[in-house]
C-alpha cells in the first residue's frame, strides 16, 4: 500500500511506532512475571524496561487480575502481590486470563471439551458464524429464479438451525458457538459432510478449522497442568446451565451489563389477565462506567454511575424479550455509532454469588452484593454458605499445584456447587 502526504505531514510523524507493551493489556504478562518472581506489582521489574509502560497500565492490569481471583494485593503501604491458587493455574496457560479460568473452571465442572470449545472461540479472533446472507449472490444474470428461490430456502433454513440450536444452549452466543464447535467435530465420514454440516448453520469451514487447532493447543496445556481428558472429565458436556456458568466465571464481574425490564404487561383474554411475552426493544442494558474515564455515563443504579450499551444485531441475544436473570456478561464490546456488545450470556444468582467477585452480605436487607454493583435477595446463610464454598475451591486448587494428579473434581463440595447451579438453589 503506497500512499501520499505532504512533508509536514510527514515530519510530524513519530520515527518509531508505539511498542506493543504500551499499547497493549497487560494481564497476561503481569501474571507470568509474578509467576517467574521478577514482579511484585509496583512495577520494579516493568520500569526498568527499555520503554516501560505507564504506571496506568500496570494498576488497570493488577485490578483486572485481582476481580478475576488471579492474584491478592496486601494492604500495606508498600502494595505486595501474590498469586492466588487459581493464578498459579492460570500463569501454566498460554492464553489471556479470562480464556484460561474458562479452561480451569470447565475442568473443576466436568465440561473439559466445552470449556476447550469456548476458549477456543473467545481466541479464534473472528466468529466462524458468518451472515445469514451469505447464500446469496450478485451475480444478477436473469434467468436465475429456481436457483434463486434454492438460495433463500438455504438461508431460511440456516437461521432455523441457528435459531434450534441457540434455544437449547440457553441465551448465550458463545455456548452455543461451542455446541456449533462439538457438532461439527463429531461429524464423521470425511471433509464433505463437515462441510455440508457447515452450510446447514452457515460456518466458515475455515474458522472451525482455526478453532480445532486451538483446541488442541489448550488441550496439551491442561494436560500439563494434570486436568487430563476422560469420560468422567464430560460428564456434564451437555449441561449448558453449568457450562454458561463457566463463562460467568471467566467474564465477571469486569465485564457485567445490568438489564432494565419494563413493567410486567398483561393481556386479557376469555380465561382472565395473563402475562405478556417480553419484547426486546424494551429492554434496556447497562454497563458500569469509569467515571474517571467515560463521558457517556447517562444512568445511576445505586449510585453507581452507568452507561448504555446494546446489543448488536450479529448477536443470537438481539431478539431475546426476556431474562429470567436480570445480568448478562460479554466477551466483546465495540464502540461505533454505539458501544455494542458482540456476543453475550445470561447470568443465573448462583453463578454469580459463587464466581461473580468479592461479596458484602447484608444480613439486616436479606442482600447480597457482589463486587459492590450486583444486588441479590438472599439471607445471610447463603452467604456465609457461599464464602465458605469458594475458599474450598481454593484449597482444591491448590491441592493440585501440589498434585497434578489429584483428583479434586469429585470432592463433596465440587458436588454442591455443581448441584447449586443445576438448580439455582432449588433442590433436585
Amino acid at each position: 500500500c503506497y500512499k501520499l502526504i505532504s512533508r509536514s505531514t510527514h515530519d510530524k510523524l513519530p520515527e518509531h511506532g508505539t511498542p506493543e507493551i504500551r499499547r497493549c493489556a497487560l494481564d497476561q504478562t503481569l501474571l507470568s512475571l509474578l509467576f517467574l518472581g521478577v514482579e511484585r506489582g509496583s512495577g520494579d521489574f516493568l520500569n526498568n524496561l527499555l520503554d516501560p509502560p505507564s504506571q496506568k497500565a500496570i494498576d488497570a492490569a493488577i485490578c483486572s487480575l485481582e476481580r478475576l481471583g488471579a492474584v491478592s494485593v496486601s494492604n500495606g503501604e508498600d502494595r505486595q502481590l501474590a498469586l492466588t491458587p487459581l493464578g498459579m493455574h492460570l500463569a501454566g496457560i498460554p492464553a489471556p486470563p479470562s480464556v484460561g479460568k474458562i479452561l480451569v473452571m470447565g475442568c473443576l465442572m466436568r465440561c473439559r471439551k466445552a470449556a476447550l470449545a469456548i476458549a477456543a472461540g473467545m481466541s479464534v479472533g473472528r466468529s466462524p458464524f458468518l451472515k445469514v446472507d451469505v447464500f446469496r449472490n450478485s451475480r444478477g444474470r436473469k434467468g436465475e429464479d429456481e436457483e434463486e428461490s434454492l438460495e433463500e430456502f438455504r438461508e431460511k433454513k440456516a437461521i432455523e438451525a441457528r435459531l434450534e440450536l441457540f434455544k437449547s444452549v440457553g441465551n448465550s452466543d458463545l455456548a452455543m458457538l461451542a455446541a456449533a464447535y462439538m457438532q461439527w467435530d463429531a461429524v464423521g465420514g470425511g471433509g464433505g459432510q463437515k462441510r455440508q454440516f457447515c452450510e446447514s448453520l452457515s460456518l466458515s469451514i475455515n474458522g472451525m478449522r482455526d478453532m480445532k487447532k486451538l483446541v488442541s493447543q489448550l488441550d496439551n496445556s491442561l494436560c500439563s497442568a494434570g486436568f487430563f481428558a476422560s469420560k468422567e472429565a464430560d460428564s456434564h458436556v451437555n449441561s449448558w446451565r453449568i457450562i454458561r456458568s463457566c463463562i460467568v466465571a471467566a467474564l465477571a464481574p469486569s465485564q457485567i451489563v445490568r438489564v432494565e425490564r419494563p413493567g410486567t404487561k398483561y393481556a386479557e383474554t376469555m380465561e382472565g389477565a395473563i402475562e405478556k411475552d417480553g419484547n426486546s426493544r424494551e429492554l434496556k442494558f447497562f454497563s458500569r462506567g469509569d467515571e474517571n474515564g467515560s463521558s457517556n455515563l447517562n444512568k445511576r443504579y445505586h449510585g453507581i454511575a452507568e452507561e448504555r450499551v446494546f446489543v448488536h444485531p450479529a448477536s443470537a441475544n438481539f431478539s431475546i424479550g426476556n431474562y429470567s436473570c436480570p445480568w448478562l456478561v460479554y466477551h466483546e464490546l465495540v464502540r461505533t455509532s454505539k458501544p455494542f456488545l458482540r456476543d453475550a450470556t445470561e447470568c443465573t444468582s448462583y453463578a454469580l454469588l459463587l464466581f461473580g467477585g468479592k461479596l458484602d452480605v447484608q444480613a439486616s436487607e436479606e442482600l447480597v452484593i457482589v463486587d459492590g454493583y450486583i444486588r441479590l435477595s438472599a439471607n445471610a446463610r447463603i452467604g456465609a454458605l457461599i464464602g465458605g464454598l469458594r475458599k474450598k475451591v481454593d484449597e482444591l486448587l491448590s491441592e493440585k499445584i501440589a498434585n497434578p494428579s489429584s483428583d479434586i473434581v469429585a470432592s463433596i463440595e465440587m458436588k454442591i456447587i455443581v448441584s447449586l447451579i443445576k438448580t439455582d438453589g432449588l433442590g433436585t
